[in-house]
C-alpha cells in the first residue's frame, strides 16, 4: 500500500495552494450536506491533487494559530447529517477513514450510533475488529509516538498549534508521513515487530536522522542517529 501523508490540521508550505483551497471547498460542501456537488467536485480535481490520498481526511484549516481545531472529517459530517448508505459508501471508496477522531473522541461510528442512524450503515462505519481488539496497545503506543515527535519538535506544534497524529490511522492505512511545517522534514511512522518504528529527519541540517522504536508497552528506545 502507498504511503500517505497524515492529514495534519494546518497549511504546509509544501502543499500547493490548490490542495488548501479543495479542503476549504471540501469541507464547506459536507458541512452542508451538498453530497452531490461534493463529489462533482471531487470528480474535477487535478492529477496533481490525486497523488495526495489523503485529502479526504483532512479538516477544515483554522483561521489562525490559535483556534483550536474540530477535526470533523466529510466522514463525520455524513454521519453527523444521517447521510444515504451510499454517500458513506462513496465516501469510504475515496479513502475516508474510519478510525479518526473529531476533537471530543468521536469516530464516525460514534456520531452514528448517537444520530440512531440504520444498522446496515452502522456496519459499514464500525472500526475494524483489529484495531478496536488492539485499542489499549495502540493508546500505549501512541503515546510513546507523541512523545517522541514532541521531542525533537515541540516547539514547532505548539507554534502552529499542530494535533498530534491518531496512531489508529497506521493501523488502518499502513506506513504514514507527517510532516512538520518549519521542520524541513518529519516523521515516518511504520508497524514493526516490536511495535512502531519511527524515522525523523531534517533536510536542511545534515546527520540529523534518528531512529526510535515504540515497544507495545509505549516505551520509546533511539536506536540509531545521524543518517541523512
Amino acid at each position: 500500500m502507498e504511503n500517505l501523508d497524515y492529514p495534519s490540521n494546518v497549511k504546509n508550505p509544501s502543499e500547493c495552494e490548490e490542495i488548501v483551497d479543495i479542503i476549504e471547498k471540501m469541507s464547506d460542501l459536507s458541512q452542508s450536506q451538498n453530497w452531490k456537488e461534493l463529489f462533482k467536485f471531487l470528480d474535477g480535481v487535478t492529477e496533481e491533487v490525486l497523488k495526495h490520498k489523503d485529502y479526504i481526511n483532512h479538516t477544515r484549516l483554522p483561521g489562525d494559530e490559535t483556534t483550536q481545531p474540530k477535526l470533523i472529517t466529510p466522514l463525520h459530517y455524513a454521519s453527523y447529517g444521517k447521510a444515504p448508505k451510499n454517500i458513506i459508501e462513496n465516501l469510504l471508496s475515496l479513502g475516508a477513514s474510519k478510525t479518526l477522531k473529531t476533537a471530543e473522541g468521536q469516530t464516525a461510528y460514534d456520531i452514528a450510533v448517537h444520530m440512531n442512524m440504520p444498522q446496515d450503515t452502522l456496519d459499514i462505519l464500525q472500526v475494524p475488529e483489529d484495531i478496536r481488539k488492539n485499542e489499549e496497545g495502540i493508546k500505549k503506543m501512541e503515546k510513546g509516538l507523541h512523545e517522541t515527535i514532541l521531542g525533537r519538535s515541540k516547539s514547532l506544534i505548539d507554534k502552529h498549534n499542530m494535533q498530534l497524529p491518531q496512531l489508529s490511522f497506521l493501523y488502518e492505512f499502513g506506513d504514514f508521513w507527517f510532516p512538520i511545517p518549519g521542520m524541513y522534514g518529519g516523521f515516518h511512522v511504520r508497524k514493526c515487530d516490536q511495535g512502531v518504528e519511527t524515522e525523523s529527519w531534517c533536510r536542511v541540517a545534515g546527520g540529523s536522522g534518528q531512529r526510535h522504536l515504540i515497544d507495545r508497552e509505549g516505551n520509546v528506545i533511539l536506536t540509531e542517529e545521524g543518517f541523512v
